[in-house]
């Protein structure tokens, strides 16, 4: 039994990193489960979206299997007020239930997100720790750099660089 019951990560993932992975890993740390929702889950082809839910899920899952329960969360169109945070937490009482403790990479708009969930406790994983962030990883996959890209990324994933690739490339 750890210390809480039920953890929340969010994330767009567009282009899975070792950012990522340590928010998900201090989750993983400190709760019996993890839900793991990908936002954006609707929106692809596009420059600040250029790949699919499909793919942001199979990166996911090739690293951590069934450790987490990964799922879907189309964006809701509302901006960053509390119905969004209303939208997330009511998204996870249907797939897993409600969430006590949301873990975070110092996202400075969660507090209006999440303002009518005093009760829920909150971790914030310091992003400057790990120093990469999706848009710099897609950068180094649109430029060709390889080795930059898997030296950010799990080589579980690695895999998928020539693919993410096209992605990227069919945006410009």
């Amino acid at each position: 039994m750890k210390q809480y019951k039920l953890g929340l990560v969010l994330g767009r993932f567009q282009g899975v990193h070792i950012g990522h992975e340590s928010i998900i890993e201090h989750a993983l740390a400190l709760c019996d489960k993890v839900l793991v929702f990908i936002g954006s889950s609707d929106k692809e082809g596009t420059k600040e979206n250029p790949f699919p839910y499909s793919i942001r899920y199979n990166m996911l899952h090739d690293i951590y299997k069934d450790s987490i329960s990964i799922f879907p969360l189309p964006d809701l169109g509302v901006g960053n007020v509390p119905k969004w945070g209303d939208y997330v937490i009511e998204n996870a009482v249907k797939v897993l239930g409600k969430p006590d403790l949301i873990i975070y990479g110092e996202e400075p708009k969660l507090n209006t997100w999440y303002k009518n969930y005093s009760e829920l406790s909150y971790m914030s994983v310091d992003r400057k720790l790990i120093p990469i962030d999706g848009t710099t990883l897609r950068s180094f996959i649109r430029k060709n750099k390889k080795e930059e890209f898997e030296k950010y990324t799990n080589p579980l994933i690695h895999k998928y660089f020539d693919e993410l690739r096209k992605y990227l490339l069919e945006v410009e």
